[in-house]
């Protein structure tokens, strides 16, 4: 079987230097060597995220470390905001309820950032403890103004809980700085790794809430992974393999240096954004990621035959649109390993093949 390139928002093209070290030899999550291992992992995401809070790594996908962050920030009593432009946003929705608990809902329709307006006006309102929301919505493209939700979540006093899964790494969100309490990502998007590793990363004020929580939890339960995060360990057999992976991508990071990084995937963002509006395409999102780009399809146009005849005679794969969306629109995936030269070959393709279905 040939294989693909990946243009997909996640997982993503993995750098074969980052491949090797995953079939690095195994090593004892309860010996030393973990131990500094761990540590260096997280003095290096921290790099990143720009924070100086405590980091607890979950072998996971990224919902679960959402789940960790609802079960932990929540009480079975509390009425949080939960701030969504699209599936990841109503992903927040569905957790709160399957837990029982019955959120206000500020929903925005796909391809439009939340209105920090909005989310002040009913947070004054309602005095929640909590809100939730997305840094970048994978499933629209949007980045959502997460610098404002901190402002406004620090002048009424509540928590601020990010999934920053998508974003972190290409879009800019420097956690402690917009005043975000608990912040979630993973390690198969611009951190460059292969899937099964999701982090979250806790503020001191987020702390203190997660100690008197009362939901039902026990993988995901903070209070292990904090205990044995003092010793340098995981409270379960964490994905080593993935985490040697994890650790060079960081590194690489590093070598770049954080603020090239995020120049680079600016400029690829704005380099395939120019390249789809010169197709007569439109983009879904008002304020596009520098991680994903997303387009419309004009209504005659199926993505999905764009993207199976890409596949099938190009070895390239793009994202279709997820639920209601597929078939309407398109995803190009540029987060982490990619650049210009890599992009424009695959961009040409696109163009090529979606003048002949249009």
């Amino acid at each position: 079987m040939k294989l693909y390139k990946l243009f997909t928002p996640g997982p993503v093209d993995v750098p074969d230097d980052v491949l090797k070290e995953t079939a690095r030899p195994m090593i004892y999550h309860r010996e030393d060597k973990f131990k500094t291992f761990l540590l260096d992992i997280t003095t290096a995401l921290r790099k990143i995220l720009f924070t100086n809070h405590k980091i607890y790594f979950l072998t996971s996908s990224g919902t679960g470390g959402m789940e960790a962050a609802c079960v932990n920030i929540l009480s079975s009593t509390d009425v949080p905001i939960v701030a969504s432009s699209g599936k990841f946003g109503e992903r927040w929705i569905e957790l709160c309820r399957y837990y029982k608990v019955q959120p206000t809902i500020i929903q925005e329709e796909y391809g439009k950032a939340i209105p920090p307006e909005r989310v002040e006006e009913i947070l004054k309102k309602c005095g929640a403890t909590t809100v939730f929301a997305t840094l970048t919505e994978t499933s629209t493209g949007v980045v959502n103004n997460v610098k404002a939700l901190g402002e406004i979540c620090k002048k009424y006093d509540s928590l601020l809980v990010i999934d920053g899964v998508a974003g972190l790494g290409a879009d800019y969100c420097p956690q402690d700085e917009w005043n975000i309490d608990v912040l979630i990502g993973g390690s198969q998007k611009a951190l460059m790794a292969p899937p099964g590793i999701a982090f979250i990363s806790v503020s001191p004020r987020a702390h203190e809430k997660i100690k008197k929580s009362d939901l039902p939890k026990y993988y995901f339960h903070l209070d292990f992974y904090e205990k044995f995060l003092e010793k340098g360990q995981t409270p379960w057999t964490p994905a080593i393999t993935i985490l040697f992976g994890l650790k060079k991508g960081l590194d690489k990071i590093l070598k770049e240096g954080v603020k090239e990084n995020f120049k680079r995937h600016a400029k690829i963002g704005d380099y395939v954004r120019k390249r789809v509006k010169k197709m007569g395409l439109q983009l879904l999102p008002e304020n596009p990621s520098n991680a994903l780009t997303v387009m419309k399809m004009p209504p005659h146009v199926n993505s999905t035959d764009i993207i199976k005849e890409i596949k099938e005679k190009y070895y390239i794969l793009f994202a279709n649109g997820q639920g209601e969306m597929k078939g309407k629109i398109l995803r190009i995936g540029h987060m982490g390993n990619y650049t210009i030269p890599k992009l424009t070959k695959a961009v040409d393709i696109l163009e090529k093949v979606y003048q002949k279905w249009s």
